[in-house]
């Protein structure tokens, strides 16, 4: 009885060099965003090119050969004709500013929502405004002032359909004329219950000279670096971050409760050297590094894989002004300095 002969396809070498080659053209300029954008919207057929060379590839290498050359070539093609055709993404930035006057307000609610881009907060200075935002975007953007002396305020980006392959190309081949950037700034003056939202981009918030009664933070993928105010009144602080490393700054004399969770990504706490502070931190895989005057009250000390447990500083107990920072991370380190 003879055996079937299986002969080894050269479709998945020939589909290698084929990307390699996408690639190298993307970085070369010749291939634009736009044409890269097409792709993404290809991948039926790259279904329809695998399911070829499983049903063909395999009785011929010559075969399978063919179908890997004709499938770069035919993609490559559409590639560079699709734009024509209107088959890429709208990939256009647009810039625009957004303010809201401070008028009478006696608080405020901030909500801003980034799906794609940099995220970056600031105090604002010599300004009448409660709000300001400069910013660089794609897809649409939506604004809302409303209230008088309990003001709420909304800046969200709507990227439904704008296709997400554009937000990853941004990042992925740096197209630096067309950063995405939000730039806000908001008023010192008033009580702010702030809420900052990102999707894809990094957040940079700099409150430390705000009134910050509440704070939430979610980021999608990207580093969040957040420097906090030291307020009268003891506030709360919420941090989510899915894909990206974290900082934050706790300035002296800070009383504030700080919920953290991290997917994966260290984590990095700067806390003053003589405040008292709780720390109650687990990672799965990772370890929690703490200063030398930091006794564990709690928790596993031999873990063999990541690391959980509960930390204080001296005198925590009868302290008047505590920090008490609860931390969850999946895969990176936390470290506490």
């Amino acid at each position: 009885m003879r055996g079937r002969i299986e002969y080894r396809s050269l479709f998945w070498p020939l589909v290698l060099i084929g990307v390699g080659v996408v690639w190298l053209l993307a970085n070369l300029g010749v291939l634009s965003a736009a044409s890269i954008s097409v792709l993404f919207r290809l991948w039926p057929l790259i279904l329809i090119i695998i399911g070829l060379d499983l049903l063909f590839g395999r009785q011929s290498p010559l075969l399978g050969g063919l179908i890997g050359i004709g499938a770069v070539a035919l993609i490559i093609l559409l590639m560079l004709v699709g734009p024509s055709l209107g088959w890429s993404a709208d990939v256009e930035v647009k810039a625009a500013r957004f303010e809201a006057p401070r008028g009478d307000a006696a608080s405020a609610r901030v909500d801003v929502t980034a799906g794609v881009g940099d995220v970056k907060v600031n105090a604002l200075t010599d300004s009448n405004n409660l709000f300001e935002a400069n910013i660089r975007y794609v897809g649409e953007v939506e604004f809302k002032d409303e209230g008088e002396a309990d003001k709420f305020i909304s800046l969200s980006q709507h990227v439904e359909n704008l296709d997400f392959d554009f937000g990853i190309l941004d990042f992925l081949f740096n197209h630096e004329n067309d950063q995405l950037i939000w730039n806000v700034g908001l008023s010192p003056d008033v009580p702010l219950d702030l809420s900052i939202t990102t999707g894809t981009g990094s957040a940079n918030l700099a409150l430390e000279s705000l009134q910050v009664a509440d704070l939430t933070v979610n980021a999608g993928t990207g580093s969040v670096d957040v420097s906090l105010p030291n307020m009268d009144e003891s506030y709360r602080v919420e941090i989510s971050v899915g894909t990206g490393s974290g900082i934050i700054r706790i300035p002296d004399g800070t009383a504030l409760e700080l919920h953290a969770t991290s997917g994966t990504g260290g984590f990095t706490f700067d806390v003053p050297d003589d405040a008292a502070v709780r720390l109650v931190g687990s990672t799965g895989t990772g370890g929690i590094t703490v200063p030398a005057s930091f006794l564990q009250v709690g928790g596993d000390t031999d873990n063999f894989v990541g690391e959980n447990g509960t930390w204080e500083t001296a005198g925590f107990d009868s302290a008047v002004r505590q920090i008490i920072i609860r931390f969850e991370g999946g895969t990176g380190s936390l470290t506490v300095r």
